[in-house]
């Protein structure tokens, strides 16, 4: 079991590492590479740094929401564990298809830290809902404040952008539905259940089992929400500033090269379209239709001689650079981990 785990995590790290290569390649491919760099030596540092600082606070802001729901559990938790999860979260939902590994891996390191299975889920469920809601929102008021130009600039990727606010519209209605109607979550269950049986699915009752113990699960979460409002609009409100704060990058990088034509709001609202576009995708990251949603989405605000460049530079803050000063500070967090755990054991 542990080598298929070696095996496995190598074979995740090769496919990252090689779609990201290939990904650029096509981006990248009719550009001069000495041209891009260029252009990159001549932005201003001051706003690098401010959309560095911004992707810092918007990770800071899943470990406050974190910290915040369990700590209403009476869970005793640092601000350090929690940041230490939302490294983890972004990590592993950066280079796993769809984030389908960033709950996973937050739910292992808390268990690690001996907090409750229980409470654990509760507040990651909390944040992803918050999350997921507050996404929407945005996008949507992006999509109107923006609406002739989304439709008169983008060409086909307009209909990427339709697909992606449905499937975001359903999973938000799935998760609300789940959460506080019991009753109809269980009637679903049962019609998924005649589907399988239709099919001839041979492992009904497990997965009838695993679905009971979430509906539980989604139950406690509305019970939750239902005593604590109070903290639900503030982890509404970190969210809200986690978001802007991340759909601001775009706009640093703008100002970066001395381009000051277009607004704040018309480039927050845009980058939310873009992200509520791609979010969706069961890529690892979203790569490859992220940078080629910047590329088009982009190209009215930034001159043809720099958009590539620029997307380098918010595509690298956003997500690359990310991805490993995040898996460099879960490596340091497991070595420090061990080597303590290790003098205790001394002891």
């Amino acid at each position: 079991m542990k080598n298929k785990s070696i095996t496995r995590k190598i074979f995740n790290a090769f496919f990252f590492i090689a779609f990201a290569v290939l990904t650029f390649y096509i981006v990248l491919k009719d550009n001069n590479i000495g041209d891009i760099i260029e252009n990159i030596k001549n932005v201003n540092p001051l706003f690098i740094v401010l959309a560095i600082i911004s992707m810092f606070i918007f990770i800071s802001c899943e470990g406050i929401n974190i910290r915040r729901v369990l700590k209403t559990c009476g869970c005793k938790i640092t601000f350090l564990q929690s940041f230490k999860y939302a490294l983890v979260g972004f990590f592993f939902s950066s280079v796993t298809p769809s984030a389908s590994g960033g709950d996973p891996a937050q739910l292992y390191f808390m268990s690690k830290d001996n907090l409750p299975v229980a409470h654990s889920a509760l507040a990651l469920l909390v944040e992803l809902s918050s999350f997921q809601f507050v996404s929407i929102i945005i996008a949507v008021i992006g999509f109107i404040y923006n609406y002739d130009l989304l439709m008169n600039n983008i060409g086909y990727i307009k209909y990427l952008m339709f697909l992606g606010l449905i499937i975001n519209i359903i999973i938000l209605l799935c998760l609300l539905v789940m959460i506080f109607s019991k009753r109809f979550a269980l009637k679903f269950m049962g019609i998924i259940c005649k589907l399988l049986r239709v099919f001839k699915y041979k492992k009904i009752d497990e997965f009838r089992e695993k679905f009971n113990n979430q509906i539980e699960e989604y139950h406690k979460c509305s019970i939750y929400l239902k005593n604590n409002k109070f903290v639900l609009c503030k982890i509404i409100l970190t969210t809200t500033l986690q978001l802007i704060l991340y759909h601001s990058i775009p706009y640093f990088v703008y100002l970066s090269f001395g381009l000051n034509e277009v607004s704040y709001i018309t480039f927050i609202f845009m980058e939310a379209v873009l992200y509520i576009s791609v979010s969706s995708l069961p890529l690892p990251g979203a790569m490859g239709v992220s940078e080629g949603g910047f590329m088009i989405m982009f190209k009215m605000f930034f001159p043809v001689s720099i958009i590539s460049s620029a997307m380098l530079i918010s595509r690298g803050i956003s997500f690359y650079l990310f991805v490993i000063i995040s898996g460099s500070l879960i490596t340091l967090f497991v070595l420090i981990d061990k080597i303590v755990k290790k003098k205790v054991h001394k002891v």
